[in-house]
């Protein structure tokens, strides 16, 4: 590749900051990371040591007018996904947003639209598709060895999380 990307990470929490190492550990060929964004003062304090190439913002819109920023993962609580992602895509960022897109129907086909007319590429990350054991379902269903699918209930019974994770932020789930 002869152009590195140059990401900005929206959302220095669980997932942003885990995003934001991956880049910036070069793990992830052809990015580099430009820039953090987060509201949380102590947050932002720790990427101040931990990458300390990337500028840091508390604000989000201020990040968005970075031109050394080309592309952008939001890591956010979910209801503000689909408003970040909508003005990131206007402003001519690549955008790679954490799930879910948005608890609106309408609100995530507004976004879908948005996506469609900018010529920047809009991803959702769904990161348990590479996983070994959905991959393997996924075949075992491709591939007819069970008949037509005509239903199917899938219980995850190892991702139990407690109390603690909803009272971890006000905008999980109950």
């Amino acid at each position: 590749m002869d152009k590195l990307v140059r990401v900005g990470v929206i959302g220095i929490g669980n997932m942003g900051s885990a995003h934001a190492s991956c880049v910036a550990s070069g793990e992830i060929k052809g990015m580099t990371l430009t820039a953090v964004c987060d509201i949380d003062e102590s947050r932002l304090k720790k990427c101040e040591e931990k990458f300390p190439n990337a500028t840091r913002y508390s604000d989000w819109q201020e990040l968005l007018r970075n031109p050394e920023v080309d592309a952008v993962i939001i890591a956010v609580p979910h209801p503000l996904h689909t408003h970040m992602a909508i003005t990131a895509l206007q402003v001519g960022k690549h955008v790679q947003l954490e799930k879910p897109v948005d608890v609106s129907v309408s609100r995530a086909e507004e976004l879908n639209r948005v996506a469609e007319q900018s010529d920047k590429v809009f991803s959702i990350t769904f990161n348990q598709r590479n996983n070994d054991l959905f991959q393997k379902a996924r075949e075992i269903v491709k591939s007819g060895t069970l008949g037509e699918l005509k239903r199917s209930v899938w219980i995850n019974t190892n991702w139990y999380r407690t109390q603690h994770y909803y009272d971890s932020g006000t905008w999980r789930a109950t």
